[in-house]
């Protein structure tokens, strides 16, 4: 299916030159035939323009044309019209000749995802028609021209072997009308034959009658039917909830073609066709305010900015199913109590983007005059619904922030008229001046980490610009992150769209964004198409430069542990040498302290407030100790403490209520579970817990809203275990997932038991899915080159993403969590580990460290090396990303020195 090709505005112009003797040897009507009523009334656009030639030379001067260009049709629209330029003399006649004569360009649907363009140009009574004596002889060498009668009205078509498909034209009167589709061209026909079939001017009176000339480039006509005929024809599901609400909303607009600086600019009115009135009075909200509420993991933003919250309802989705008993509990527990009148106009509303289209993150903000009142009243509607007992022990902490969840399905969207679907659970936490609803447990803990790491619109340089112009006089407003929904987008297309999409991704990904908003009266609508530098700095362009290095006495043998200074927020690191001493040095390459310890470390450095004052102290386990170190590098009263007998292998941290009350969580080299409290004593069921094979991952405790507490341990024997808090045996444990494990699971939390998934991969390369309920939701043999390859998962730092890695003896595979390989990068080494960052679309690092040689080598999330020179270094790497100054920070160990490196992207 060529879509693309048909595209091209100008190649219609070559019917001019085919049909010449028509105009040239007749005269024209006394009626003038409007191009608009040969397009039909269900067109997906119609683009009308006065100065065609003016607008494709406009467009062609834009730097984004650069990668348009790259498209082969339109590179050939080009080219033609060079040449019909020559045709005609050149030095602007082809602009003269064509000036004030109406061309529509108009996008139709010829089957379930079939789409093409129509031509239609109509001349006005005094063109110039010495325009049609110059083409009149110029057909294309190697063309042939055929014709047939269809309706009295004789159609020709346009063989040559530099078109793709025959192109198909007819004079009607004082218009030409020319397709790749026949079909349109017959339609065209019928149209003008018989006045009773309705057109897209009679269709459209009152879009048509808004703005009934073309202005400047021309005028784009859209309508919500039309549009709804693309994305039913581009998409896989038939049942597209967007589909009905624009069939449902028949709304319409016109808008202006304007180029600005980095963008195609659309300027005009828009309105709904059934007479429906919305009052869009603008709030006083700063939206650069806001945007500090606003994760750079969005991938589409709605921004309502109203006077009064009560103007959002009158937005309604007629599609949504509502439930009369939920609606009738929303009315007792929360409206009548005045839940809404305590709620500004103010709210955003954001997807961010996701790995997997099935279960997309979202995020609805509200603000609020009252939060604590808001937050109160939405608990106890909470404990009404499940009972506060059962709330309760729902109830989650992240980021010291606490969490609970709303038991009814599509709670927002019972909330405000079937608006902000896609909540099967939802989970609520208070932020600012913002109630914050997000449908999973795990997208309110991630966007909670954004907000807390100034992982935000208004934190980052790259998205200032939008800060402080987006939604400025506007009372809503749409942005749309084109590379964020690209691979979604991707995945809700038909299987003969993605073909082509992916064949253009480059060139189409050009755009960065596409915005919409509309102002205080609901009239004036804009619709910006941002683009970004054409050249585009490559990976292959990125610099990898050391930026710091502290030296040490001692060769180094762990670390970088990077911890935050509670005093300041600045970073200290923690390192280990050869003779056990272990290191913090601060930010600026101070040494804190140095302490003494009996071996090496064997868990990660956990900050804990011990004494519940703000100030952290350091958790740590050798193989024969528990440590506990304040910031001055002196023990905390009754540590270190060993296990008499035992041998430590992992360790973990507890905090059930976000009370400060720590719960350690130890394996040991004889099968056994401990789980300690603060002073070190064994809890009762934990004094030890013996399980079947030592661990291959710490132990964990896990508290998902919807789920309650879990913990967790997964043995090297394959065995996956589920206990509760007194260490009892949950969901039939252990669950056996295979045969054995080298690396360790990622949880995924979706709310509820059944929808949480926990990952892994076991040693023979087969993929196991786990619900929370202990059952088998799927198994998937990764490919097995050979009887030694080993298999790995990567899980990002969030717990978000995740990847696997197969290692042969000569080559290193990478495989994405749909099985679908990424890259192999070819390496002789027994002894490899690996690390996975994410940090958003386009910021996405894998490392491969390559310990027989010592190198580390650093890729992006498509197999492009960035770094040329290998990092020396045998021990994990330490990443960090920087909003501001858009590069990521990296921190190694070798030799005796602690080195800094800078990445800039």
């Amino acid at each position: 299916m060529q879509k693309i090709k048909t595209i091209l505005i100008l190649l219609f112009f070559i019917l001019a030159a085919l049909a010449a003797y028509f105009l040239y040897n007749g005269t024209f009507p006394n009626r003038q035939v409007d191009a608009l009523e040969l397009v039909a009334a269900d067109a997906v656009f119609a683009f009308e323009t006065n100065e065609p030639v003016m607008a494709w030379n406009q467009m062609v001067t834009q730097p984004i044309w650069q990668k348009l260009n790259e498209i082969p049709a339109l590179k050939n629209a080009e080219e033609q019209l060079i040449g019909l330029d020559s045709l005609v003399g050149r030095s602007g006649n082809l602009d003269r000749y064509l000036k004030g004569n109406q061309l529509v360009v108009s996008l139709h649907s010829l089957g379930k995802e079939e789409f093409d363009f129509m031509f239609t140009l109509s001349f006005s009574k005094k063109a110039d028609r010495s325009f049609i004596a110059a083409l009149e002889s110029s057909l294309p060498d190697l063309s042939k021209v055929t014709e047939r009668n269809y309706s009295q009205v004789v159609i020709y078509e346009l063989q040559n072997i530099n078109l793709p498909r025959n192109l198909s034209y007819a004079k009607i009167n004082n218009v030409i009308v020319a397709s790749y589709s026949s079909f349109l061209v017959e339609e065209a026909i019928r149209h003008f034959k018989n006045s009773r079939v309705p057109n897209f001017k009679t269709s459209n009176a009152e879009l048509i009658n808004s703005v009934k000339q073309p202005k400047g480039l021309g005028i784009l006509r859209l309508t919500s039917l039309g549009l709804s005929k693309l994305i039913m024809g581009m998409s896989k599901n038939e049942n597209f909830d967007l589909v009905n609400e624009l069939v449902s909303n028949q709304f319409a607009a016109n808008f202006e073609l304007k180029f600005a600086e980095s963008k195609i600019h659309l300027e005009g009115k828009s309105f709904f066709m059934n007479g429906k009135m919305i009052d869009f009075s603008e709030g006083s909200a700063d939206f650069k305010q806001s945007s500090t509420f606003i994760s750079n993991r969005t991938s589409t933003l709605f921004r309502y900015n109203f006077k009064d919250i009560h103007q959002l309802d009158l937005l309604k989705n007629s599609d949504f199913e509502f439930r009369s008993t939920f609606s009738g509990e929303l009315e007792k527990s929360l409206i009548s109590k005045g839940f809404k009148e305590n709620l500004t106009g103010n709210v955003l509303f954001m997807s961010l983007e996701s790995p997997s289209i099935s279960t997309q993150d979202k995020v609805l903000l509200l603000r609020t005059k009252d939060q604590k009142g808001q937050l109160e009243l939405l608990k106890r509607a909470s404990f009404e619904q499940q009972g506060e007992e059962r709330s309760r022990s729902l109830m989650d902490f992240h980021q010291d922030q606490e969490i609970f969840m709303m038991g009814m399905e599509e709670f927002p969207a019972h909330l405000f008229e079937g608006k902000f679907v896609g909540f099967e659970e939802t989970y609520v936490v208070g932020l600012g001046d913002f109630l914050v609803f997000a449908n999973s447990s795990k997208a309110v803990k991630l966007y909670l980490d954004d907000y807390f790491s100034d992982n935000t619109w208004g934190k980052s340089l790259q998205y200032r610009e939008i800060a402080e112009n987006f939604g400025k006089l506007s009372s809503f407003g749409m942005m749309v992150q084109v590379p964020k929904v690209w691979d979604m987008f991707l995945n809700l297309c038909k299987p003969s769209w993605k073909v082509f999409l992916e064949r253009y991704a480059p060139q189409l990904r050009a755009f960065e964004s596409v915005s919409l908003q509309v102002n205080d009266s609901g009239a004036l609508s804009s619709v910006d198409l941002k683009y970004g530098r054409v050249s585009q700095k490559t990976s292959q362009g990125l610099t990898l430069t050391e930026n710091r290095r502290f030296s040490m006495r001692d060769e180094l043998i762990y670390g970088p542990e990077v911890l935050e200074n509670f005093n300041d927020r600045s970073r200290d690191f923690v390192v280990q040498d050869e003779n056990y001493r272990l290191h913090l040095i601060s930010g600026e390459g101070e040494l804190v302290f140095s302490q003494l310890l009996d071996g090496p470390v064997i868990s990660n450095v956990f900050q804990v407030d011990f004494y519940k004052n703000g100030k952290l102290q350091l958790l740590f386990a050798t193989a024969g100790r528990l440590y506990l170190i304040d910031r001055l590098g002196n023990f905390v009263e009754g540590y270190p403490k060993e296990i008499q007998g035992k041998t430590i292998t992992h360790l973990n941290v507890v905090d059930y209520d976000n009370s400060r009350d720590y719960r350690f969580f130890l394996g040991t080299s004889q099968s056994e579970l401990y789980l300690l409290d603060k002073q070190g004593a064994a809890l009762e069921g934990w004094d030890p817990l013996l399980i079947n094979s030592n661990l291959t991952v710490s132990p964990a405790h896990h508290r998902i809203a919807g789920v309650g507490d879990q913990m967790l341990a997964l043995t090297k024997g394959g065995d996956l275990y589920f206990f509760s808090r007194r260490g009892e045996p949950l969901v039939d444990s252990p669950i056996r997932l295979g045969e054995g494990f080298e690396t360790g699971y990622l949880l995924i939390e979706r709310g509820s038991a059944t929808a949480s998934r926990l990952i892994s991969v076991t040693s023979m390369g087969e993929v196991v899915s786990v619900n929370l309920k202990g059952e088998i939701a799927y198994r998937h043999q990764l490919v097995r080159p050979d009887k030694e390859s080993k298999f790995h998962l990567l899980k990002d730092q969030r717990n978000d993403k995740y990847l696997f890695a197969i290692h042969e003896f000569n080559k290193v595979t990478f495989i994405d969590q749909d099985f679908n390989e990424i890259f192999a990068y070819n390496l002789i080494s027994e002894q490899v580990d690996f690390q996975y960052f994410s940090f958003g679309s386009g910021k996405q690092l894998i490392v491969l460290i390559d310990k027989d040689q010592e190198f580390a080598y650093l890729f992006d999330e498509k197999g492009q090396m960035l770094n040329s020179l290998p990092i020396s270094t045998k021990n994990p790497l330490s990443v960090s990303f920087s909003t501001n100054q858009n590069e990521y920070t990296i921190h190694a160990i070798f030799g005796k020195g602690l080195v800094e490196y800078k990445l800039p992207i």
